[in-house]
């Protein structure tokens, strides 16, 4: 398969081209499909459809508010038949306010897109899958060719130490400013 946008040659089992970055997971299904397009005016039924991340989150804080609210309900009901009850109320709001909590992260904080299911495949079958796809990728042949460059393009001209002179010690250094000071003291 080629790459529509480039022209590069990519693998079927690649999601993107190496050239460009262009998404290859519709244009392998367009491939497959003999060029033409899936009609997109079917609405999805109710076994198909996916929840987004937020619908979950939201449903989920939903389920734990009723239920925090069935659990006052007979909390309420149980102090009212005897007064040593009361002490279920604290739990049943703490399950009210974790409901509550739930919905705001749902609704607030969490991704409202829809993650895309291969139809058919259930989340074991679907990570299997995904985990042989990898296997089968070759990365090297999606990677743009190697360059090379030699390493003496990099190293810079090297100066010939031969013609430098030793470095003198510190003991020479030290010799001769005590030799000066020594000399300058007579002349006093």
């Amino acid at each position: 398969m080629y790459c529509p946008r480039c022209g590069r040659q990519a693998s079927e089992e690649v999601r993107f081209c190496s050239g460009c970055g262009l998404p290859l997971d519709d244009t392998a299904a367009l491939v497959q499909a003999g060029g033409r397009l899936a009609p997109h005016g079917d609405a999805p039924d109710e076994a198909t459809r996916t929840l987004t991340p937020r619908a979950r989150g939201t449903r989920k804080g939903l389920m734990i508010m009723a239920g925090g609210v069935i659990f006052f309900g007979l909390a309420f009901f149980l102090m009212r038949i005897k007064e040593d009850f009361f002490v279920l109320l604290l739990p049943a709001v703490l399950v009210l306010t974790i409901g509550v909590m739930r919905v705001l992260y749902g609704l607030l904080l969490e991704d409202d897109s829809a993650r895309r299911k291969s139809p058919g495949l259930n989340a074991a079958d679907e990570h299997e899958d995904a985990r042989a796809k990898l296997g089968r990728v070759n990365a090297a042949a999606e990677l743009p060719p190697a360059r090379t460059r030699p390493a003496s393009d990099f190293a810079g001209r090297t100066a010939d130490t031969a013609d430098m002179a030793p470095p003198q010690s510190v003991a020479e250094a030290t010799t001769k400013l005590l030799e000066e000071d020594a000399g300058a003291g007579r002349n006093l």
